[in-house]
């Protein structure tokens, strides 16, 4: 079994077999991530980099995939120092092949913690997937707890919201105004998106007050 806060090691193979499996069917794909029809991972990657300016500044990326966040903060010309974790093996190694200047590593931070700081960490379809062992809320939280005290200026994180038409057994769908209330009780300074699609919002938790 898990604590409160950890993932168990059955939740970890499940999910990290699943990825194994589509990557092994799909490739470097969006369908091995199954991140949603159309525009959607790009409409995300929109909203987090709306951050902040993101130049010159060392990001830390939580379940970076296959580092199509870094692909897309690239092809946006923003200079940046990228670190990517992720519980998947096989798309750090990919990502090492591929992005030789970013730096990635196989970390699962509800049992490893973050072993870096950074300016900003990012959280984008991290915690999508429902839990068998553990209670999600806490995940999160225990997530977001370790993610801002890692961060120098901010943190983003996007879940899917419980403002839905439908439900699927294996997702999970949060309170946007629940996780609000609990980064409330991190810092002073969130914001909660939920205007830029209409099952998905973003949390943006700051060290300072950014209208200044």
């Amino acid at each position: 079994m898990s604590t409160p806060d950890r993932l168990s090691e059955e939740d970890r193979a499940r999910i990290v077999g699943r990825y194994e499996e589509r990557f092994r069917q799909y490739g470097d794909d969006l369908r091995t991530l199954n991140t949603g029809k159309g525009d959607k991972l790009r409409i995300q990657h929109t909203a987090h980099a709306s951050i902040g300016d993101l130049e010159n500044t060392t990001l830390l990326d939580i379940g970076c995939g296959l580092g199509y966040y870094y692909k897309f903060l690239r092809d946006q010309s923003i200079p940046i120092r990228y670190i990517g974790y992720d519980i998947v093996p096989s798309f750090i190694e990919a990502n090492r092949q591929q992005f030789p200047e970013a730096e990635f590593e196989v970390r699962d931070i509800s049992q490893d913690g973050i072993a870096h700081e950074a300016d900003y960490v990012c959280m984008c379809q991290v915690f999508n997937n429902r839990y068998e062992d553990v209670d999600n809320d806490s995940v999160v939280r225990s997530a977001l707890e370790a993610a801002f005290k890692a961060a120098r200026r901010g943190v983003s994180i996007d879940m899917l919201g419980d403002y839905v038409n439908y439900h699927e057994d294996h997702l999970f769908y949060f309170s946007p105004e629940r996780m609000f209330s609990y980064a409330k009780s991190l810092t002073p300074f969130v914001s909660l998106r939920h205007d830029y699609l209409p099952f998905d919002f973003t949390l943006f938790l700051y060290k300072e007050a950014t209208l200044v």
